[in-house]
């Protein structure tokens, strides 16, 4: 028997195995990345009706960090707490937080205990 023989009938035998046993090929596997990479295009492509809808809505509302920013940026000098919380409504807890996030990203300065301004 020669080796080329014996490759072909190991080759066959691998074949027929993997199908009976409905194993998918490399080819398949191809296939399906190409099929799939197809639908990933037709996705994310972009389509003129999605634009249609999106002129329709509404602006999105301020985040909170915002809001707390645009009041302390109407006090050159800096304001307070309380200033703060008034304008804003927001509790305590929630009102710190924030501070703390934008002193601590360097949007807003401490001046002293309890008076913030912009940079």
């Amino acid at each position: 028997m020669e080796p080329t023989e014996f490759s072909n009938n190991w080759e066959n035998f691998i074949k027929m195995l993997l199908h009976r046993l409905d194993i998918p090929t490399k080819e398949d596997l191809t296939n399906i990345h190409k099929r799939l990479d197809k639908l990933e295009q037709l996705i994310y492509q972009d389509h003129p009706s999605s634009r249609q809808k999106n002129k329709g809505r509404t602006p999105r509302k301020k985040s909170a960090s915002s809001i707390v920013l645009s009041i302390i940026g109407n006090h050159p000098e800096g304001t307070n707490f309380k200033t703060i919380k008034a304008a804003t409504g927001f509790d305590d807890k929630k009102l710190r937080n924030i501070i703390f996030r934008l002193d601590k990203i360097k949007k807003i300065q401490r001046v002293s205990r309890g008076i913030y301004k912009i940079i």
